[in-house]
């Protein structure tokens, strides 16, 4: 049976689903996407909070402007993906979660940590791993394509560097 590796972040529009994509290509090119798989999730919709205004990246204009060329630069597609938001279900048949930042991780009234105690020993902080244990920061709301560049090359930056490190989580835990 495959483990389940998850990336959360507040909307699982951007920063997640990046991860998921890219990740995924990793581990086909590495022929392990037999034993791996991916998905991602948000926060958003979950302990009265709302979710998304939109589903996918593509209906934020100016973020998708600015995000698109550094996305077709590491072949990651992100249309056909729509929001989903994380679940004790999930939680449950997961080997690892990765929240994408602290907030995500414990700091937010809904924050991973604060929604799944019990599963504390399975959630990891994607800056465990990242350059300088820095964050990766939600560019929501924001039109800049620096910043998208900067987000996008930092997940999968590490993501290609630490491969080992998120494969041992699946089976730390």
């Amino acid at each position: 049976m495959k483990k389940l590796i998850v990336f959360v972040c507040n909307g699982n529009i951007h920063r997640s689903v990046v991860a998921e994509k890219y990740l995924s290509q990793v581990l086909e090119r590495n022929h392990l996407d037999n034993k791996f798989s991916v998905a991602s999730y948000g926060l958003q919709g979950t302990m009265g909070i709302a979710k998304p205004r939109h589903t996918n990246l593509t209906e934020y204009r100016k973020e998708w402007k600015a995000a698109s060329p550094t996305l077709r630069k590491f072949r990651i597609d992100l249309t056909d993906h729509f929001y989903q938001k994380i679940t004790p279900a999930v939680i449950k048949k997961t080997a690892v979660i990765i929240a994408m930042d602290k907030k995500v991780f414990s700091t937010a009234k809904n924050a991973l940590l604060n929604q799944f105690p019990k599963a504390k020993n399975k959630i990891h902080i994607f800056s465990e791993i990242t350059k300088n244990h820095k964050d990766i920061k939600d560019p929501a709301g924001n039109g800049s394509f620096s910043v998208h560049q900067t987000t996008i090359k930092n997940i999968c930056s590490t993501i290609e560097n630490k491969l080992k490190t998120i494969l041992e989580w699946t089976i730390s835990k």
